[in-house]
């Protein structure tokens, strides 16, 4: 039972990793833009109101987590 267990986790794994491959086959072989990122947005200035850090990091009690 054990070794039958054992075999269709091998064989899932297995599955898994020959589709990663072929899907990462198959995006790598058209000429997307994709993963090729260029600073091309420019973006606002901040408001003239917005007070920044000046040392270390803020201390924003970690909101952005």
């Amino acid at each position: 039972m054990k070794l039958l267990i054992a075999l269709v986790v091998v064989a899932a794994a297995a599955a898994a990793i020959l589709a990663n491959v072929l899907l990462l086959n198959s995006a790598a072989a058209d000429n997307a833009p994709a993963g090729h990122l260029s600073p091309r947005t420019h973006l606002p200035a901040a408001p003239h109101w917005t007070v920044r850090p000046t040392t270390g990091h803020p201390q924003d009690g970690g909101a952005d987590d």
